[in-house]
């Protein structure tokens, strides 16, 4: 699948509902901790994050923000799941969701990634943006889309890879 041209109306709508979403993350002892785009780190995922101080909540899921049948969205989440496991890094699952609404998104919260890792499997699954958490900072939604950036301009809550 190649990366679509948007137009301004539909990067600004997709925009809206990342902002929107909810990303939740299922904790290792029970319980769920939401992401929010702009809004601290939960403590428990603080405390999960220890001294890596940073992770990101990636998908494979709907390239491109373009819906797939969800036994496709499985295959492609679980090549993501395999390939986190084979090179040992700490993650925990996850689904991106809007309050109300039917649509829901798994995902993977990753530390002990290194950007390049984390650059390359968002190419690799054409992904237009992923969610970074910080220890000392709000959560942000960091954009892959260069084309986007003169239709978007800067704003806190956003970053550029």
């Amino acid at each position: 699948m190649s990366a679509l041209v948007d137009t301004s109306a539909r990067v600004r709508a997709l925009l809206a509902l990342y902002r929107e979403s909810h990303y939740d993350v299922g904790l290792a002892r029970g319980g769920t901790a939401t992401l929010r785009i702009g809004l601290p780190t939960p403590a428990a995922l603080l405390r999960w994050l220890g001294d890596a101080d940073i992770a990101y909540y990636l998908t494979a899921c709907n390239p491109h923000s373009q819906s797939l049948p969800h036994e496709e969205n499985a295959l492609r989440l679980e090549a993501l799941r395999a390939y986190v496991k084979s090179r040992g890094f700490a993650y925990l699952e996850g689904v991106g969701h809007i309050p109300g609404e039917a649509w829901r998104e798994e995902c993977l919260l990753v530390r002990d990634i290194s950007e390049d890792d984390v650059a390359t499997l968002v190419r690799q699954h054409e992904q237009n943006s992923i969610v970074v958490l910080r220890a000392s900072a709000p959560t942000v939604l960091r954009l892959y889309r260069r084309d986007w950036r003169e239709m978007v301009g800067e704003s806190p809550d956003l970053e550029w890879a």
